[in-house]
């Protein structure tokens, strides 16, 4: 009885032990570019300020968490990937995955939303962060340096500002 014991302890062990050191499921890189629509600066930058009645872009690449590769169409569609960004405010904007630029000879592909700035927003200092999970629920968030501590990384400003 006691081996018994010994042996499901163990394995209990090894089991919690290899779920604490396992690798996780994905990666992301993530950033914020001014778009387009309302553009009071360079467009396709990454930027951390904007103003009210500008675009902003939310772009995220993520990568495989064992492999280190970038996930593909495949992948995503295989896995049932999603991936939303959110600011402290509560509003969220699922993402979409799509090659950049549209309709060029040669594109990249990776995850973007643009969202226009009401020009009724609050203006201020806003934590953001990016969301990707899957359909067997792993989960991983990005979280842009320094805004754990307190530094701001969003900043909208009203339009005249």
């Amino acid at each position: 009885m006691r081996t018994l014991r010994s042996s499901v302890l163990v394995l209990v062990l090894a089991v919690l032990a290899q779920t604490a050191w396992a690798a996780p499921s994905y990666f992301l890189q993530a950033d914020l570019v001014r778009g387009a629509q309302g553009a009071m600066g360079a467009v396709c930058v990454p930027n951390s300020v904007f103003h009210q009645g500008e675009m902003i872009v939310f772009r995220a690449y993520v990568f495989d968490g064992e492999t280190g590769e970038r996930v593909d169409a495949a992948t995503i569609e295989e896995r049932g990937v999603t991936v939303t960004a959110s600011l402290d405010t509560g509003e969220s904007f699922e993402l979409h995955y799509a090659p950049h630029p549209p309709g060029a000879e040669v594109t990249d592909e990776y995850w973007t939303y643009g969202w226009a700035i009401p020009s009724d927003h609050p203006s201020g200092l806003f934590a953001w962060s990016v969301t990707v999970s899957d359909a067997e629920g792993n989960e991983v968030q990005f979280t842009p340096i320094g805004q754990d501590v307190g530094l701001p990384n969003l900043t909208i400003t009203p339009a005249g500002g």
